[in-house]
Order: C-alpha cells, then structure tokens, then sequence
C-alpha cells in the first residue's frame, strides 16, 4: 500500500461510531470512553511489577541468576497476554462479544489479586500467565470493536489517543506502584487490580445489549496474514526494544547506586508520560511522514538509550528517557494503524490478535536479548548496544523509504 503522506493512499474519512444511533447520547460517550481505556488494565500486568524487579530478585533469591529470574516473572504475564493474541480468532467471535469481554475482565481482577498472597515462585509464574491472558483477551476484544467501528483518518486518531489514553495509564499505576511498595512492601501494587472489577461494572451498563460490528469495505484490503509478516516481526522486536526502560533500567539504577522504587519508577514512568504526548500527536505525525514515521520513532529511541548508557547523572538519565518516549509513543499506533489498513473484516479479530502476540513476545525475548548481553559489556554496554542497533536500523529504514517511495509495500 501506498505511503500515507503520498496523494495515492489517502485514506477514506468516514466514520460510524461505536454505539447505535437510537441510544441514548450518554451510553454512547460512557462506550467510546470505555474503549478508549481498555488498555490500562492491560499495562498493569508489568506496571505493578517493574518498580518492584529488584525487591522481587532478593525475596526469590536462589540459585542461579535472580535478576533473570525476577525479569522472568515480569514477562510471563505478556507471555499469557501472547498467547491470548494467538487464539484470539476462536474467541473473539462477534456472536460471544460481550461474554467473552465480561469473564476476562472478572478474571484479570481475581488473578491479579491473586499476588497478594501467593507464595511460591512457580506458583507465582503460572498464576502470572494466567493473569496475562485474561487480560490480552479482553484487550482483543476491545481493540477489535474500535477497529470495526472507524475508519480513515478518525481510526488512526483514535488509535493514537487509544495509545496515549494507555501510556498515561502507564504513568499514573507506575508511579502508584512505586509508592504502594515502598510504603507497604512488593506485593501491595496487585490491590490495583481492583480496576478490571470496576471497568467490568462500567461495561455491563455501556454494553447492555449484544454488541454488533460493522464491516467496512477498504479498497486497500489486498494483503493475507502471510504477507504482513514483516509488520508482525518489527512488532516483536520494537516492542523488545521499547521495554527497555522498564525492564532493564531498575538494574541500571542499581548499579548506580539508585534503590528507591520511588526513583526507579519515575523513569519507565517518564518515558509513557511522553509517550502520550508523542502518541496524541500521532494521526498528525502519521498523514506527515507515514512509513518515515518509524523512522523517526526507531532514532528517537535509539539515541535515548545511547544517552541513559553515559549518563553520569539520575537527572540525565531522566532527560534521555524524555528522547527515548517520543519515539517510544509512536511505535504501537504506528504499527496498528499499518496493519488495520492492509486486512478486510474478516481478518480483523486475527491480525489484531498476532499484533498482540507480536508485541508482547517482545516483552518476553527482551530479558533474554539483553542477558547475554548484561553479561558480556555490563548493563550500561548492553544499553549502547541496543541503542546503536536501533539507530543503524533506522538509517537503513530511511534509505529503503525513499527508494520505495512511490511503490505499494506493506511496511
């Protein structure tokens, strides 16, 4: 498909919102608010874990390395949320809509408080994967009737705001971790999860009859799942790369004498923050630049981890992470808006779901893409390394954008 900055992929703007015509106006903005913070819930998964990576690595400590074991335990959770992603064909079918929705929200709330108490490291893990995939199962379902519902350029603005809505999501239960921990140990950020009963609640009044989906034909609808490959392989490994700051800067910390989680949130906590901001501005930026918009965020990212590396300083660290937001909240939407306008209807609830699976595989290889190399350069050498990748990649992304610029390509 064309570029979207070119006149030859302009995008249709028509739009049908969420809810029927004949309901009433304030069911119909209590539904398009609920859509647009599905993703809160989602990011809680890691977000209520992060701040807390080294507390867990000292209570579980053992044999072998506790800080992979400790990012393990953090990954699982997207493990489940991948899994989700992979069935989601099967179970989200337009006829079980609202059921699915409703038990995988009443799911994520009983396992997510189910960390309050358990006390066994496999135990943990598994109850962990469970938590992921209930929680990726009602994300597919809630991506899904966006993505039915708009078209053009009001889907790539939703899409963008969706990103942002979540990214201050990020923030505020990052933050609110953070603090629960360092007041009343590790385990307290899990009483979050009181959030999924209440959005369940919400949706049992938004969504009160059936939900029923519109198929919009799209002339730019030509491509099989087969042939998005290369969209779902940068999904994996963009997203391997955006985490990062959550994953891997705890330890950076530690190594610089930072134990605080109060200080250790604030970092992944920063990054979303600009994360929304980039991400609010992403239907702009996108009808801008289209596939230069992966430039731009790929750079941005790179040159921000290269910074935090040298950083010296915890206030530097924090002004590189502000570079490495701005292309961090350009990643999802970017790929999302890609990837909705290359399937037909009947491909959605799939492609949607191996996006999902794409993305939060990332979460679980980047422990086991930086291990080898935390071992071998050091934490702050792993953090170059990635950085410098990312930023050959991109200069290698803008060379393909111009020779292509006139041609369709899927990515």
């Amino acid at each position: 498909m064309a570029d979207p900055a070119s006149p030859r992929s302009e995008q249709p703007d028509a739009v049908t919102t969420a809810p029927e015509p004949d309901i009433a106006a304030w069911r119909r903005y209590l539904i398009i608010a609920f859509l647009l913070t599905g993703a809160v819930k989602t990011t809680m998964v890691f977000t209520t874990v992060v701040p807390v990576l080294p507390m867990i690595s000292d209570y579980f400590s053992g044999s072998g390395d506790d800080v992979l074991n400790a990012q393990i335990l953090v990954t699982i959770g997207p493990v489940g949320i991948a899994f989700s992603g992979i069935i989601a064909g099967w179970i989200v079918r337009e006829s079980r809509l609202r059921s699915t929705l409703f038990v995988s929200l009443g799911l994520c709330c009983l396992t997510g408080l189910a960390q309050l108490i358990i006390d066994d490291f496999y135990l943990l893990l598994a109850n962990r994967f469970f938590l992921g995939l209930t929680a990726g199962a009602s994300d597919v379902v809630i991506t899904s009737i966006l993505a039915a519902q708009f078209t053009g350029k009001m889907r790539s603005r939703l899409i963008g705001l969706r990103q942002a809505v979540g990214s201050s999501g990020t923030v505020g239960t990052m933050l609110l971790a953070g603090w629960l921990a360092d007041m009343y140990g590790w385990r307290a950020p899990s009483w979050m999860f009181l959030f999924p009963l209440s959005t369940l609640f919400i949706a049992l009044i938004a969504f009160d009859k059936p939900i029923k989906i519109a198929h919009h034909p799209q002339s730019a609808e030509r491509f099989s799942l087969f042939q998005l490959w290369p969209i779902f392989l940068f999904v994996m490994l963009m997203t391997a790369a955006h985490t990062m700051p959550s994953f891997q800067v705890p330890f950076l910390l530690r190594e610089n004498g930072i134990e605080s989680a109060v200080l250790i949130s604030r970092v992944p906590a920063l990054s979303a923050f600009v994360s929304v901001l980039s991400a609010m501005a992403f239907g702009w930026i996108y009808a801008k630049l289209g596939r230069g918009t992966l430039v731009l965020s790929a750079s941005a990212m790179g040159i921000g981890f290269i910074g935090i590396a040298l950083s010296n300083t915890y206030e530097m660290i924090l002004f590189w992470t502000l570079i490495e937001g701005v292309g961090a909240g350009l990643t999802s939407p970017f790929f999302l808006a890609r990837l909705l306008d290359r399937v037909n209807a009947r491909q959605r609830n799939t492609a949607v779901g191996f996006k999902m699976t794409c993305m939060f595989m990332g979460h679980f290889i980047n422990p086991l893409i930086v291990a080898p190399l935390r071992h071998a350069f050091g934490i702050h050498g792993a953090f170059v390394v990635v950085g410098g990748v990312m930023v050959v990649a991109s200069a290698l992304f803008l060379v393909r954008v111009v020779l292509t610029r006139h041609k369709e390509t899927i990515l």
